[in-house]
């Protein structure tokens, strides 16, 4: 009985992984995306020029140009200090941080 039980219970696991389809994106490309909806969600984001300056911010990140450590460090820290619209805090100091590491936002 405990052997049937087992062996239900593998098939089960087994079969409730969805199948790898053949083309899926990497995972971090999901993420990139993630981080996007992410940005744009959490920073309020309203105007063109502004999803405009996140999706650069994406696409540097995706491109390996730009940490996406220091975006969501950055992120977080405009969320703490300005809980209303935290888009402003978040463009500066990510252009001062991108700066100093040579590269153009």
């Amino acid at each position: 009985m405990r052997l049937a039980t087992a062996i239900l219970l593998a098939v089960l696991l087994i079969a409730g992984r969805p199948a790898p389809l053949h083309g899926d994106e990497p995972p971090a490309v999901g993420k990139v995306a993630d981080l996007e909806d992410r940005l744009k969600t959490g920073l309020r984001a309203r105007r063109p020029e502004e999803h405009r300056f996140i999706e650069r911010v994406v696409l540097l990140v995706r491109e390996g140009h730009l940490p996406g450590k220091l975006v969501d460090s950055t992120y977080l820290w405009a969320l703490e200090r300005q809980q209303k619209y935290p888009y402003p805090l978040f463009e500066r100091a990510l252009r001062i941080q991108a700066d100093r590491l040579g590269v153009d936002l």
